[in-house]
């Protein structure tokens, strides 16, 4: 049978069983529906743990020192320049970015009442920023103990865009990155409890300087020696910066750490970031960094692996729930298709009398089948779609702000609507299959007669 024949034979019939076939494929648009929401919000919340919470580079590795073990032959480690040499000469390696904490106390403050005029003046005329926020930000009190250590510029280009992020003479502000998360949970909890300005990018270039005492504290009297008072500028936020601290360029923090804590602090690393050619070469460079007597500190991706592992565990479930859906509904449609051929006998009789082949009957249900599959799954994608779409409103207009809480808790890959249609012309394709058969097995002459 030719191609625009069957197109007409099978819209044909379509439009006459419209009412049985529209009632047995609810099933289908329910169980597309719920297979696009569920598989779309585990794959949302999957690439804001791995994008925002727990980002996780796959060619970059953290070399820490290893610390002498009790009960172990295994001596202890150190992480210094002779250390960085040797992990740069690792086949395979790329680069190495040294992280070297502060190993000297110190402290900020922020007093409103010392912020000029012209620094309030200015920020008044970022976009957002209210006259409540401004009264906020005069208000403000706070005295704060400071951890810090310095990172290599290298590894963090591009996240300074409020300034340049390098060593800078005595006298002028220390540049700074803060932890991108850090400021997510200020921003979602701190801020707006207290009416102060969100901290972004954009707002960034016109935060003033922030006094900062380096040999200093307010706890501790220290190790003694004269107290450095100078000032940061925040010029980014870094993903690679310390959480609950401040990181400076490793130069500054090298200089730093030599004035106050002697030459020994300002060879020695807190940790390295070693960046290797390809993700495939991996596992011979961390076997490489073992045998040099370096640790690898694998904690934030196995607890990235472990939520992320645990995100698509539900979505599999829920996924699983929405293809039984589709599942069942096939059933209804094989039933819907054997009702369909008990009434059609004599038309499929008179087809195969004037020359109709077994697999032309069978062509014909199956592209029903089919049609009845795609429209349903369209129609289960586009019911989906507004159900991720209502929840992203509900969650801007009725929930509250929270860390890390996302534009959009979905993600649409092309391979999720392909899916979506590809399963739902599946089983109405697999309930058909069945009644094809019994109808391109009628007789005709039985057909033709029977009452």
């Amino acid at each position: 049978m030719k191609a625009h024949k069957l197109y007409r034979l099978v819209r044909q019939n379509l439009h006459r069983n419209r009412r049985n076939l529209i009632f047995s494929s609810v099933g289908i648009v329910v169980g597309i529906c719920s297979f696009v929401f569920f598989l779309a919000l585990g794959l949302g919340i999957r690439q804001t743990v791995a994008s925002e919470i727990f980002p996780v580079e796959a060619n970059r590795i953290q070399v820490v020192p290893r610390a002498a073990q009790f009960g172990t032959l295994a001596p202890g480690r150190r992480l210094d320049d002779q250390g960085l040499e040797q992990l740069r000469a690792i086949p395979g390696v790329r680069a190495v970015y040294p992280r070297q904490e502060l190993a000297f106390l110190a402290t900020a403050s922020l007093d409103g009442r010392q912020i000029s005029p012209a620094a309030l003046e200015l920020l008044s005329r970022v976009p957002g920023i209210s006259r409540r926020a401004i009264d906020a930000v005069r208000s403000v009190r706070m005295w704060l103990e400071i951890i810090g250590e310095g990172i290599d510029p290298r590894l963090v280009a591009g996240d300074a865009s409020a300034g340049e992020f390098h060593d800078v003479p005595d006298g002028e502000p220390i540049p700074v990155l803060l932890s991108q998360r850090m400021v997510e949970i200020y921003n979602a909890s701190f801020a707006p409890a207290r009416g102060l300005p969100r901290i972004s990018n954009s707002l960034l270039p016109f935060l003033p300087s922030i006094p900062l005492a380096l040999n200093h504290s307010y706890i501790s009297r220290g190790g003694g020696g004269q107290v450095l008072r100078t000032r940061m500028k925040i010029v980014g936020l870094s993903h690679h910066a310390i959480m609950g601290g401040i990181t400076m360029p490793l130069a500054t923090a090298r200089r730093l750490n030599r004035r106050f804590a002697g030459e020994q602090a300002a060879s020695r690393y807190r940790a390295a970031v070693v960046e290797v050619d390809s993700s495939d070469r991996l596992a011979p460079v961390q076997e490489a960094v073992r045998a040099l007597g370096y640790d690898i500190d694998l904690g934030e991706k196995r607890m990235a692996q472990s939520v992320g592992l645990l995100i698509t565990l539900v979505t599999l479930g829920f996924t699983l729930i929405s293809l039984i859906i589709v599942g069942l509904s096939a059933v209804s449609i094989s039933h819907t298709f054997f009702m369909i051929i008990f009434e059609r006998q004599k038309e499929i009789g008179l087809l195969r009398a004037v020359g109709a082949t077994r697999s032309d009957i069978r062509a014909i249900i199956l592209s029903e089948a089919v049609a009845v599959g795609s429209a349903g799954g369209l129609l289960g994608i586009g019911l989906g779609l507004l159900l991720c779409r209502g929840v992203d409103w509900l969650a801007v207009e009725v929930m509250p702000d929270f860390p890390f809480k996302p534009e959009t808790f979905f993600a649409y890959p092309a391979w999720l609507f392909l899916g979506a249609i590809g399963f739902a012309v599946l089983f109405c394709a697999l309930g058909a299959i069945f009644p094809a058969q019994r109808a391109a097995s009628l007789d005709p002459a039985r057909a033709l007669t029977a009452r």
